[in-house]
Order: structure tokens, then sequence, then C-alpha cells
């Protein structure tokens, strides 16, 4: 199944991130976490869930999960002063 938004396309059945048809690279984790936060969208998802999906029965610092979002934010070409797709709930989640 395919997810598009923007000029991107996540393509879940081969577990690549597209842009104009050209593969953009995100590690395993940064790839689950778009996927789940492409499924609850347009809902923010709090960090307590995502830690629980991408992490189960395994402690991780909220630096781990800082730093999908920024792998994944490099990868759609949006800084952190620009969250053209990811916005950051604070004090709750993404």
């Amino acid at each position: 199944m395919r997810v598009s938004f923007g000029d991107f396309v996540l393509d879940r059945a081969t577990r690549q991130l597209l842009r104009d048809g050209k593969e953009r690279h995100l590690e395993p984790k940064a790839f689950e976490l778009l996927d789940l936060l492409l499924a609850r969208r347009p809902e923010a998802v709090s960090k307590s869930e995502i830690q629980k999906r991408l992490w189960p029965d395994t402690f991780v610092s909220e630096s781990s999960l800082t730093g999908l979002v920024a792998q994944i934010r490099q990868a759609l070409s949006a800084g952190r002063g620009r969250p053209r797709f990811i916005r950051t709930v604070h004090g709750f989640g993404y």
C-alpha cells in the first residue's frame, strides 16, 4: 500500500520513502515512525504511545525519538524551524 503526501510517497510494501520516484533514505525505526504518524494523521500521537509501538518492552531515552524525528525531517527536507509535515506538540508528542 502506498500513502501519498505532498510530493512524497511512503510505500509500505517496499518500505521506501520516495520523492519524485527517487528513494529518500530512512532507518527502519524512522520508517516505522513516519508510517505510524501518517496512519494517524491528522491526530497527534503521544510520545508514550510512539515509544510503546517502536520499542515495546524496552527502555529508550527520549533523545532516541527526537533523533528519529530529526532524521525524518531531514529526509523530507524540512529543518527544525520548518516542520512542514511533522508538527511537534510540546509536552505531548507529534
